[in-house]
């Protein structure tokens, strides 16, 4: 996927762009703890990491809608 397939895909709408993170979030995290942290690294602390990024990105765009 190029980036301009990813702007397409996410620009419609916010609930289209939290859709597209939460597909993509869990191996990009996998990935990225494998390579920087491999003495740390297991996959349940890669999961909680990107479910803890996933939620702060989910509540970050709510407040934002709350605050409009």
């Amino acid at each position: 996927m190029t980036f301009s397939d990813f702007d397409k895909a996410t620009a419609a709408t916010p609930t289209a762009f939290l859709d597209r993170l939460a597909a993509v979030l869990p191996g990009a995290v996998d990935e990225a703890m494998r390579k920087a942290l491999p003495d740390v690294y297991t996959p349940e602390k890669a999961k909680e990491l990107a479910d803890d990024i996933f939620l702060r990105q989910l509540y970050t765009d709510k407040a934002a809608e709350v605050a409009l």
